[in-house]
């Protein structure tokens, strides 16, 4: 999986990139990923956050109810609502594939790295260009 988190002008607070759980349903690895970057988002000490996904199921069950709390992906999906919960502000909205490219290529560095990734005030050089590129957007 890969995240950025971002202030409000759009610069990079800090980026992770980290392996994901193999051999499940792409609808429990997007959240679960979900999940893993709320708690990152927390231990970053960050109040007011947008979350973004290209996961339209998943943004869509995470602001809808009720969910199937007999499903692994329930139980996660609540562990997501609880998470949402501790935040001073908290949107998550849906965003195209395109939109989330510096996740994707976050998420695809750590398929073959050694171990997960997490830095502050700093972006991979690699994938510098496609920050700048996406910030123009913001």
């Amino acid at each position: 999986m890969g995240a950025l988190a971002r202030n409000d002008s759009g610069e990079v607070l800090a980026a992770m990139a980290c392996k994901g759980q193999e051999a499940v349903e792409p609808e429990v690895a997007e959240a679960c990923s979900l999940r893993r970057a709320l708690h990152w988002a927390q231990s970053l000490a960050l109040r007011r956050i947008i979350v973004e996904s290209d996961c339209a199921t998943i943004v869509s069950a995470i602001t809808s109810e009720p969910f199937n709390m007999n499903s692994s992906l329930g139980l996660i999906l609540l562990d997501c609502k609880v998470l949402l919960a501790s935040f001073e502000s908290c949107r998550i909205q849906h965003v195209r594939q395109a939109g989330n490219a510096v996740a994707h290529e976050l998420a695809r560095r750590a398929l073959t790295a050694e171990a997960d990734e997490f830095r502050v005030d700093d972006i991979p050089s690699p994938i510098e260009h496609i920050v700048t590129g996406d910030r123009s957007l913001i």
